[in-house]
């Protein structure tokens, strides 16, 4: 019975979304499945916003979620590198007329992203936005520091990965596995509580 409610719930999110948005959805959780079918990627799934991320579990280690429920760290012996990942629901006036969803998205994401520029003690040296992420890089407190954030299905998922400079090669092709296994998707929500 509950795998049939499960089901339906699964059926009524594909019914409600448009096909754009699943078939992209598609393609990120396929990235996602080859990252974390790697042995040295384990994956998070964080039922209360319905976001996932593959963490390299031979460089660190998952310290347990938090209490909130928002997401995890997951930090290296050592104390050299760390990696945070939270979500939160979508501040994004929610238009019910499509042509208005991509401007109040880009509004969202310019606040955030904003917000998260002015954080004190940082430096950028790279910052790239689109209508639906947003990317900064830098250094704060004397180590790099990489954050990605997504907006999709009324989340706003984030992970931001620090590092001292000396592991940079070490963690710049993490980098790109990490961002190809980040990906929110209402179906991980299902289980958790997603509803409010």
């Amino acid at each position: 019975m509950k795998d049939t409610i499960t089901m339906l719930g699964v059926l009524m999110l594909l019914a409600a979304c448009p096909v754009e948005a699943w078939s992209t959805s598609a393609k990120k959780m396929e990235a996602f499945e080859d990252v974390c079918a790697r042995t040295d990627y384990g994956c998070y799934v964080n039922h209360k916003y319905g976001y996932a991320l593959a963490w390299p579990k031979r460089l660190l280690n998952p310290l347990g979620e938090s209490d909130a429920g928002d997401g995890q760290v997951f930090a290296a012996p050592d104390g050299r590198a760390e990696l945070r990942c939270w979500g939160s629901f979508s501040n994004a006036p929610q238009q019910t007329i499509p042509q208005a969803i991509p401007q109040a998205m880009t509004q969202a994401m310019t606040q955030a992203m904003t917000r998260a520029m002015a954080e004190p003690g940082r430096q950028m040296t790279y910052t790239h936005a689109g209508r639906d992420f947003f990317v900064l890089s830098g250094y704060a407190e004397g180590r790099i520091f990489y954050r990605r954030s997504v907006l999709a299905h009324g989340v706003l998922a984030n992970f931001e990965l620090t590092y001292e400079a000396p592991l940079k090669k070490l963690f710049d092709p993490v980098i790109r596995d990490i961002s190809a296994g980040f990906i929110i998707d209402p179906a991980f929500g299902l289980h958790g509580t997603h509803a409010e």
